[in-house]
C-alpha cells in the first residue's frame, strides 16, 4: 500500500511539473489548459484534435489534460492549472456541482473559465458553449417530415418510435422532445412508444425489438445518439422490416452507411466536435478581447444524409485524430 501511495504522490508530482513547464515554454503564447472528460469516443477524440490544431493557429499553447471522467482528478489537474498560472482554462465538468469551487477559485486567481459540452453551476464561469439541443431535435423532425410527406403520403397514419435517454435531462430530451413535436405537428403521426434505450446499442435494440413486437408496422424510429440508432438498426434488419433510423450522433460508421445510402439509416444529425472546439477557443479569445459574453453559447448542429454527406469532409477530420 505505501508503494502505491508514494507512486501517486509521484505521479501527482510528475503531472504538476509537466504543466508548469508546458507554461513555462509558452514564451509570449498565452497557454490554455484545456480538460477534457474522457477520450473514450470519437467525439473527444476529434475534439482533443480540435483543440490542439485549432489553438495552435490562434497562437495559443493548448496544455490538454484527460480527467477520464474522475472527478478528484479532474479537480486536481485544475488545480494544477492554476498553480502553473495558465491564462484560461476550458473544461468539460464532469460534475457540475463538485467543480464550482475549484473552478471558482480558478476565476479568483485571474484566470478565466469556459465550460463546454456542459456547465458547472457557478455564475463565475465566463461562459458554456453548448450546442443547440432542441434545435438538434427540429432538424430531425423536419427531415422526418419530409419523408413522411413524400415516401409516406399515401399512409392515413405514420407510426413513429423514439428511444430517449431520460438520464440526461440537459441534452438528450430536448431533443427528443423537440423532434416529437415537430413530427406530431403533421397530424397524421402515431407516437407509438418512448422508450429509454440507455444511450447503448445493446439495449436500445432490446426496445426496438420490444416495440417491433407490438408494432411490426413501424414507419419510423428517431434515437438521440448514435449507440441508440443503431441499436434501431439492429432490430429492424433481425424483423425484416421497413422502418428507417433518424439519430444524432457523430461516428465514422455512420458516415460510411450516409455515404452507401444505407437502407436504414438516413439521417445523422451531429453535434460536430469541431465546431465545438473552435466555439470555445473563439469565446476566450473574446474574453481576452474585452468583450462580455452570454452565459451560454450556443454550437449549431449540422443534419447529414446521403443528399449532403459528400459535401462534408469527415474525413480530414478522422485523419487528424490523435493516437
Amino acid at each position: 500500500m505505501k508503494k502505491v501511495l508514494s507512486f501517486v504522490l509521484v505521479l501527482a508530482v510528475l503531472m504538476s511539473t509537466l504543466v508548469f513547464f508546458a507554461v513555462a515554454l509558452a514564451e509570449d503564447g498565452k497557454v490554455i489548459g484545456v480538460d477534457l472528460y474522457y477520450r473514450r469516443d470519437e467525439y473527444y477524440v476529434d475534439l482533443e484534435s480540435t483543440f490542439a490544431t485549432y489553438g495552435a493557429e490562434q497562437g495559443y499553447v493548448m496544455n490538454i489534460q484527460d480527467a477520464d471522467g474522475d472527478v478528484a482528478k479532474q479537480i486536481q489537474q485544475v488545480e494544477d492549472f492554476i498553480t502553473a498560472g495558465v491564462d484560461a482554462i476550458a473544461i468539460a465538468v464532469a460534475d457540475p456541482d463538485a467543480l464550482a469551487p475549484v473552478l471558482e477559485e480558478a476565476v479568483a486567481a485571474g484566470i478565466p473559465v469556459v465550460c463546454y459540452d456542459g456547465g458547472a453551476n457557478s455564475d463565475m464561469i465566463s461562459t458554456k458553449v453548448i450546442f443547440d439541443y432542441a434545435y438538434n431535435g427540429q432538424l430531425c423532425g423536419e427531415w422526418a417530415v419530409n419523408y413522411i410527406q413524400t415516401e409516406l403520403a399515401d399512409k392515413d397514419t405514420v407510426k413513429v418510435a423514439i428511444l430517449d435517454f431520460p438520464a440526461s435531462p440537459v441534452v438528450c430530451v430536448p431533443m427528443a422532445d423537440t423532434f416529437q413535436a415537430t413530427v406530431e405537428a403533421l397530424g397524421n403521426v402515431e407516437i407509438v412508444a418512448r422508450q429509454d434505450g440507455k444511450a447503448h446499442r445493446a439495449d436500445s435494440m432490446a426496445a426496438a425489438e420490444n416495440i417491433l413486437t407490438a408494432n411490426p408496422d413501424i414507419d419510423i424510429f428517431y434515437g438521440i445518439n448514435f449507440d441508440t440508432g443503431m441499436g434501431a438498426v439492429s432490430a429492424i434488419q433481425a424483423a425484416n422490416s421497413n422502418a428507417v433510423v433518424i439519430c444524432a450522433g457523430w461516428a465514422s460508421e455512420g458516415f460510411e452507411m450516409l455515404e452507401a445510402n444505407d437502407a436504414i439509416l438516413k439521417v445523422m444529425c451531429a453535434n460536430v466536435p469541431v465546431i465545438q472546439a473552435q466555439d470555445t477557443v473563439d469565446a476566450i479569445t473574446k474574453i481576452y478581447a474585452g468583450e462580455e459574453l452570454p452565459k451560454e453559447t450556443l454550437s449549431m448542429p449540422m443534419l447529414l444524409d446521403a443528399s449532403n454527406i459528400g459535401e462534408y469532409d469527415w474525413e480530414s477530420i478522422v485523419a487528424a485524430r490523435m493516437s
